[in-house]
């Protein structure tokens, strides 16, 4: 195939971006899409939580089977199986117009998403221990690319008059094409079965799966009601409103590029710390503020906070030894995208009850707590 190094383990590691760049890429095409899904099937905020609540419950459902799957088909076929789903998911969503057949595309949407995220991430931990060097912040990096540039790709054709249906089925045909050029460079090879059997996970395995609970939370919370936010409270035209994923997505794919050198200048509970207060404040600015250019600033500011924390987290799992390092991220994981089943229903719930300022803010004090909860782990 066309434009394919010549070095195996180079194409390995080009793979490897690009399958993070395709998962990101398929996370950004819901976000855009959110006030039409809401005009094409009327529904109240507490419904469209309920309704949201099939993406959460598509990854718990799935994901689980990942180390069943990476040790009965290896990762390459794990990894294009996921992301067939995937695609096959969006078409749904772009195009359904019933409610029983968008919660089911949300359903595969979800659970695609959350078998492909481990799998990546087993992937992006195998290369780094060859490479020897940290690389799981750059690989993090290339899904946050692909996020702004999905979100961005979806908002401008959007904005240039293309229709609801033909603009994200753009985005999809270039997953595609990424991973048909992508697919030699996966790993073909079956992970291992742990020895000792299933095991209840660790403390620490524990604690990372719920410090990823929160800012997983967080950021499902910016990627489906963020547009409802800016053109409900902050007067903004529903084609421009995908913008505000845009910018926390710019800023966390910013932030992720230049993580592994800023983890090592100031170490790592310093950047998970640090980057829960920032990413709380930013939150906090987009409620206070009363402009959408403000809002849109807040959300960078929570991007930015959040880039590091997760690859950071996901780095550690493979110094850990109690468990295969692909059985770790699979518990861990599993934890933390319990916060994208809690989060649209909280989210929903409160803002149908109180409003969606007061739920955000719940988002910002959980980001705190990922700020304390980092005091207890080791540099």
């Amino acid at each position: 195939m066309l434009f394919q190094p010549r070095s195996p383990f180079l194409m390995t590691i080009m793979a490897t971006r690009a399958g993070f760049l395709v998962a990101g890429l398929g996370l950004s095409v819901w976000a855009p899409l959110v006030p039409y899904v809401r005009q094409r099937i009327p529904m109240d905020d507490a419904t469209f939580g309920l309704l949201l609540l099939s993406i959460g419950l598509g990854s718990l459902c799935c994901m689980p089977l990942t180390a069943l799957l990476t040790e009965r088909f290896g990762i390459r076929h794990t990894l294009l199986g996921a992301a067939t789903l995937l695609i096959t998911a969006l078409c749904g969503m772009i195009v359904s117009s019933q409610f029983g057949v968008l919660a089911l595309a949300l359903f595969c949407f979800g659970g695609s998403m959350g078998v492909l995220d481990i799998v990546l991430n087993v992937q992006g931990l195998a290369v780094e221990s060859r490479a020897n060097r940290n690389l799981m912040s750059g690989f993090h990096g290339m899904f946050s690319l692909g996020t702004i540039m999905g979100a961005l790709l979806v908002s401008l054709l959007l904005m240039a008059g293309l229709s609801p249906v033909v603009s994200p089925l753009l985005a999809v045909a270039c997953m595609a094409v990424l991973c048909l050029w992508a697919q030699p460079g996966f790993i073909d090879r079956r992970t291992r079965r742990d020895p000792d059997g299933l095991r209840w996970p660790s403390g620490f395995i524990i604690l990372i799966g719920l410090m990823c609970f929160i800012v997983y939370l967080a950021e499902g919370a910016i990627l489906d009601w963020s547009a409802l936010f800016l053109i409900d409270f902050r007067a903004m035209p529903p084609a421009s409103a995908g913008l505000g994923y845009a910018a926390f997505a710019l800023m966390i794919t910013i932030g992720r590029f230049s993580g592994d050198n800023l983890s090592k200048k100031l170490g790592r509970v310093a950047v998970i710390g640090g980057g829960g207060v920032l990413a709380a404040a930013g939150i906090g600015l987009s409620l206070v503020s009363q402009h959408w250019a403000l809002a849109l600033l807040g959300y960078g500011l929570c991007g930015l906070g959040c880039a590091n924390v997760s690859p950071l987290l996901m780095s550690l799992l493979n110094q850990q030894k109690r468990v295969p390092p692909h059985l770790a991220v699979t518990a861990a994981t599993t934890i933390g995208f319990a916060g994208v089943l809690a989060g649209p229903a909280m989210m929903g719930f409160v803002a149908q009850y109180s409003s969606l300022a007061h739920a955000f803010a719940m988002v910002a004090g959980g980001l705190l707590l990922v700020a304390l909860a980092s005091l207890g782990i080791r540099k």
